[in-house]
């Protein structure tokens, strides 16, 4: 294990085992969060490392290890799923699923409301994931925004259950770490009887702290957000909420009835278990149970109301203008059926955070979150125009990279994806490879194809147009670019490319035969252009 002075528990970690880090992600209580790669599979994963300050107390080091067994035992895709429980030279670690996103609560914050549909979709994936504990008698004890991440799959907004370093077995007295008596959890989302004695929590109990996070996300703050720890231990204990509508005058009579129900302060009055909850959400005002809409809510920012058909939420953040840097052209992209507006939104709401950590010198941060923008709204390419300046200003710097940069598995990943015809994939891959050499001219090639039969001819044409370089003939470059510019019907940069072709080839036939074509073509289709040019011009005048 190698380790590096930091801030963050007196240490940084570079490598742990079989784990390369690559950036340090978030810190807590317990320790640190870093990505990582398990260098044996090839696998990110998500690297929660116990302060070595900590793994000197049992009832610390048990709460880590308890955290490890409980997610051993669950098995469904709104749950972090646990690669492995470690130690290494008296280091404590979980490697857990990689979820590749934001969670709940920094989704709140930057949207400041979330509208009902999008609401009730994250609800009714959190509901799944309590059932799934329920089932397997277990009780989270710490619900709330913070611990729900959500990521993109398949085109689709997925929410992912995490930290289950609180939670307890029903009855079984073996995974009691606290004390009779003790308080454990979070107070702003904390039922009424945890707060008494986190012994007494049940599933109940997560229900009315997953009401408390509904609340959060229709309301932009939870139920009892103000004053100090006394007062709101004592207004989940005896204060109603207000009114959800007071806040967000668009929630349903439906959806407020289910609130309430999941907020009321006798266990008894509650929904019993996730199942009823989820069978009431299936007849309320959003999307049955366990559909998914085609088309992914936001991870990050609200689409502008006006495009979303009904008006904002009373108090709802304004939606903000695209970034000047990621304003559409039509140079700058073209429309992939499978990325959504909200999806362009989220990427443009990452590529401002990249820019923030990188300008404060955090370049794999914010490399990372680059290629996160890449894969959210593959045919921007305002993204990749940034990671290419990031790679070729910084050649060689192969040590602060994943370790896949740095074999040939990365290629290897390329090649399989572009053989079974992953298209989305090749251009994800290709750009990190590029991270490690800019102008590798075998992987723009494959990235240009694959954004060609995507239906991406600009993002083909992009790719390859600063992939060749006039100084350092690549003639297969200078020919696939002038394919793509004939196809696109750029005539007369197809010709010029064919007379630079040509011109290094004296020998290439098809060169000599499409400067020759192209010519006539590019001369036709002008005259045609100028004769409806002139038509247009003569209706107008009538």
């Amino acid at each position: 294990m190698s380790v590096e002075p930091s801030a963050v528990g007196g240490r940084r970690y570079s490598r742990l085992g079989k784990y390369e880090v690559v950036v340090h992600l978030a810190s807590g209580g317990m320790g640190a969060v870093y990505k990582a790669v398990d260098t044996d599979l090839g696998r990110e994963v998500a690297l929660k490392i116990l302060s070595p300050d900590l793994a000197n107390k049992p009832a610390l080091l048990e709460r880590f290890q308890r955290e490890a067994r409980h997610i051993a035992q669950l098995r469904h895709p709104n749950i972090v799923k646990i690669y492995e429980f470690g130690e290494t030279h008296g280091t404590y670690f979980l490697a857990l699923e990689f979820v590749n996103g934001i969670d709940l609560y920094e989704h709140i914050t930057r949207k400041g409301q979330l509208y009902l549909d999008e609401s009730l979709f994250l609800l009714t994936q959190a509901a799944h994931a309590l059932d799934h504990l329920h089932q397997q008698r277990m009780v989270h004890r710490d619900i709330k925004p913070s611990n729900f991440l959500l990521t993109q799959e398949n085109g689709q907004l997925l929410v992912k259950l995490t930290d289950l370093g609180l939670a307890r077995v029903v009855d079984d007295a073996a995974f009691r770490v606290t004390r009779d008596g003790s308080t454990v959890g979070t107070i702003d989302y904390m039922a009424p009887e945890q707060a008494r004695d986190s012994g007494l929590a049940d599933i109940r109990s997560d229900i009315y702290s997953l009401g408390c996070t509904w609340y959060h996300m229709l309301a932009g703050r939870p139920p009892f957000g103000d004053g100090g720890l006394a007062e709101r231990l004592y207004k989940h204990l005896n204060v109603e909420p207000p009114d959800i509508r007071q806040y967000n005058p668009q929630v349903s009579p439906g959806s407020v009835s289910v609130l309430r129900r999941m907020l009321a302060k006798k266990p008894a009055e509650r929904y019993q278990t996730p199942a009823l909850l989820l069978n009431d959400l299936g007849r309320a005002d959003g999307p049955p149970a366990v559909a998914l809409p085609k088309t992914a809510p936001s991870l990050t920012r609200e689409q502008p109301a006006k495009t979303r058909g009904f008006p904002r939420p009373s108090g709802a953040a304004p939606g903000r203008e695209t970034p000047h840097e990621v304003k559409r052209t039509a140079a700058d992209t073209c429309q992939l059926p499978s990325a959504s507006p909200e999806q362009r939104q989220a990427a443009a709401g990452q590529f401002e955070r990249a820019k923030e950590v990188i300008a404060s010198g955090n370049f794999e941060y914010g490399i990372h979150l680059l290629l996160s923008c890449c894969k959210l709204d593959p045919a921007n390419v305002s993204y990749r125009r940034v990671l290419r300046k990031i790679g070729r200003a910084r050649p060689g710097k192969e040590g602060k990279l994943p370790a896949l940069l740095r074999t040939s598995a990365t290629k290897a990943k390329l090649k399989a994806a572009k053989a079974s015809h992953e298209y989305l994939k090749v251009l994800e891959i290709g750009e990190e490879l590029l991270l490690r050499d800019p102008w590798e001219s075998r992987t723009q090639m494959a990235m240009a194809e694959a954004a060609e039969a995507l239906g991406l001819a600009d993002l083909a044409v992009w790719i390859l147009k600063h992939a060749w370089q006039p100084d350092s003939p690549d003639l297969g470059l200078g020919r696939a670019l002038a394919r793509l510019y004939e196809k696109n019907g750029q005539y007369g940069e197809a010709i010029g490319l064919w007379e630079w072709v040509r011109q290094h080839d004296p020998s290439d036939i098809e060169a000599s035969r499409k400067s020759r074509d192209l010519a006539a073509t590019d001369t036709i289709a002008r005259g045609q252009y100028e004769e409806e040019a002139a038509r247009r011009q003569d209706r107008e005048s009538e």
